[in-house]
């Protein structure tokens, strides 16, 4: 049997401890030979200082990837870095060069952005860098901020050095004592008094809160009377200005003619006395006849004095305008609606057209009005009879005649629903609207003229509206007809708001009684 000698189990055994210490090596060295696995992309850096080949390459802290290689590239650094492959780098990401701790290995840090990014490719590059201030410059500044505090430190000193400014600094010290005495000492003294300061402060506040919409609504109906006295009164404004300019050079020419006339009216002066004392009689007259009328309207008499002092004739007045108020308010909430369609029934090869007028004093709530030209509006049966050979043969002609019909209807809505009734082309009838789509969608149901020889005229429609103005419909009339009038049909027509006819309906004049 074969044996090892000593010197080569020895041999074994220190060849097997050189592998596993080489295997150890590229595992924790992370080692590879060849291109590796993973991807390189690069990215170009102001500066690399301090950041060496097989650094490590971090995001959010772990390690993605390693530095591979560093060239310089248009006075920059380019960093060639290898990403392990099941790491995907988007063309947002950012490259920061950081340092661990303080004094620590460089590093380079990518940044994540959005996760809808495109990723970059094998050898694509990193466009995005963010540069933070490095040990060397930060130490700089910071030699810099310590030569100015040297400064600062040494002016304080040559200013408060010395037993001058020690004495300074005494007095400084000593009137900051004697101002917080004194502030203290009036704040105690006035403790009480500050206290009801704040609390009136508060309450007034208070009370300004409170009544400040009432002061804001008052100030603006004020502003906006003055307003509209103003522009109402504009150019009563620029005349009364224009007239007294007029008027002042017309006085100083009348001062100018009195002067003139004053000697010539000297003597008749003592007869203008005498009839100003006359007049004087007279204007005390007038006073006392004002005098007994300010009495009778205090009084209560006369219509004067009853709308003045009788509560009875305010409260009247009060409600006269009240009515009026609901009145005009009701006729802004009034509407009316002008329409037109036309519907081509199929069986009948004629169109049926209606003209149609919607009053609708609320929104849910309206009266229709419409006229109604149609081609199979009335039916007559013509009977023949001919006798040929001796044999009688009777012959019925139903003849179709165009008819004009009226329809009146009332209307109310419940949510979607709209239920109607009334006189629907010249007969009593009733009709039921379902609204779809914020009521670009309508759905009908009719039923009219109930008759005892054929069955009551059904019809059904879908409208739907094309915009404010225009619609289209379509639908089956006559259903469940005994006399061959069923038709399908298809039409257009238009509606629209008209304000004159409003306006003539709301006109009419109100009776008193």
């Amino acid at each position: 049997m074969f044996k090892l000698t000593p010197e080569a189990k020895v041999g074994m055994f220190v060849l097997l401890g050189v592998i596993i210490l080489v295997y150890m090596s590229l595992r924790i060295g992370g080692i590879q030979f060849g291109k590796g696995e993973g991807y390189e992309i690069f990215v170009k850096l102001p500066s690399a200082a301090g950041l060496d080949k097989d650094a490590s390459v971090r995001i959010a802290g772990v390690e993605v990837g390693r530095v591979k290689d560093i060239l310089l590239e248009d006075n920059k650094a380019k960093v060639i870095i290898r990403v392990h492959p099941d790491v995907k780098v988007g063309t947002d990401f950012v490259a920061v060069l950081k340092t661990k701790g303080l004094l620590g290995e460089r590093y380079l840090e990518l940044i994540p952005g959005s996760p809808n990014a495109s990723m970059i490719e094998h050898g694509g590059e990193i466009t995005r860098v963010t540069t933070y201030t490095d040990m060397d410059r930060l130490v700089g500044q910071l030699s810099e901020i310590a030569t100015d505090i040297k400064a600062v430190s040494s002016s304080v000193s040559s200013v408060l050095g010395g037993g001058e400014g020690e004495a300074v600094l005494r007095r400084i010290v000593t009137n900051i004592e004697e101002v917080t005495t004194n502030l203290n000492t009036v704040i105690s003294s006035n403790d009480e008094k500050f206290g009801r300061m704040l609390t009136n402060f508060e309450e007034f506040s208070k009370l300004l809160k409170d009544k400040s919409p009432e002061i804001a609504d008052g100030m603006k109906n004020i502003a906006d009377n003055l307003n509209q006295v103003i522009t109402e009164n504009r150019e009563n404004l620029k005349g009364g200005i224009s007239n007294l300019k007029s008027a002042s050079v017309k006085l100083e020419e009348t001062m100018e003619t009195l002067n003139k006339l004053a000697k010539n009216v000297e003597p008749k002066i003592d007869d203008a006395i005498t009839s100003i004392g006359g007049a004087a009689k007279k204007v005390d007259d007038t006073a006392s006849s004002i005098g007994n009328v300010a009495k009778k309207i205090d009084k209560g008499e006369g219509t004067i004095g009853k709308l003045i002092n009788d509560p009875s004739t305010h409260d009247n007045l009060n409600k006269t305008l009240t009515g009026i108020n609901t009145y005009i308010t009701k006729a802004d909430q009034f509407k009316t609606f002008l329409g037109f369609r036309s519907e081509y029934l199929f069986g009948a090869g004629d169109a049926k057209s209606y003209l149609s007028l919607r009053i609708q004093p609320k929104a849910d709530k309206y009266y229709l009005i419409e006229v109604v030209d149609d081609p199979q509006g009335r039916r007559k049966t013509k009977t023949t009879e001919t006798t040929t050979g001796g044999i009688t043969t009777t012959t019925k002609e139903v003849i179709t005649e165009d008819q004009i019909k009226f329809s009146a209807q009332i209307a109310k809505r419940f949510h979607d629903a709209t239920l109607r009734g009334g006189i629907i082309e010249s007969t009593g009838g009733f009709g039921v609207d379902y609204y779809l789509f914020n009521d670009r969608l309508k759905l009908t149901l009719e039923a009219f003229d109930f008759d005892k020889k054929r069955n009551p005229r059904v019809k059904t429609a879908a409208t739907y509206n094309i915009n404010k103005y225009f619609f289209v419909t379509g639908g089956y009339d006559d259903v469940i007809s005994k006399v061959g009038g069923e038709s399908l049909f298809i039409g257009a027509g238009f509606h629209f708001e008209d304000e004159d006819i409003k306006y003539l309906l709301t006109s009419a004049p109100i009776p008193t009684r």
